[in-house]
């Protein structure tokens, strides 16, 4: 049985989904301010009044395969991105940003659907994030009021920071 939930995180244009930024002297870390600076840009709103800002979590370690996770807001809604150092050269460290859904967001959208269903359930619990992946997948535990499953979301599509995902029982 598969059930379709789409969560809607955002729907922007990207202007691209990399950045880079250049320091005076050989980089130990891109600072929090500058890649909240640099991931705030790599989207535009579809909304041209809305405003797009990021909080990142610290500074981004200029080392291949860092990552930092961000929150992006654009106007009254958000997304999560995760920042991952592609390459360091010198003084220049460049990154991608991914989207993803943490796991309690999957979570309350698993319930919420199986809810508007009709089912009985006490608990959504989701082991990890979902990333914005076509094919990536995050396995739940389902607790209804009667027994227990196993759920399994799998990304469908992503556009821009919009990640729509299926799931269907598996146990």
């Amino acid at each position: 049985m598969t059930k379709y939930a789409a969560l809607a995180v955002l729907l922007l244009a990207i202007t691209g989904c990399s950045g880079s930024v250049s320091t005076s002297s050989e980089p130990k870390a891109v600072s929090q301010s500058d890649l909240e600076q640099q991931v705030s840009g790599m989207y535009t709103p579809n909304d041209p009044q809305a405003t797009v800002g990021a909080s990142c979590s610290g500074d981004l370690t200029a080392k291949v395969d860092a990552t930092q996770d961000c929150h992006l807001t654009v106007g009254k809604q958000s997304a999560d991105v995760r920042v991952t150092v592609t390459s360091v050269d010198g003084s220049d460290t460049k990154f991608d940003a991914v989207p993803f859904i943490p796991g309690t967001k999957v979570a309350d959208t698993i319930k919420s659907s199986l809810t508007s269903q009709g089912y009985n359930v006490d608990s959504v619990d989701c082991q990890g994030e979902l990333m914005g992946k076509v094919g990536e997948t995050a396995t739940c535990t389902v607790a209804p009021a009667k027994g227990g499953g196993t759920i399994e979301a799998t990304v469908t599509k992503v556009d821009g920071l919009l990640v729509n995902f299926n799931y269907k029982v598996v146990q």
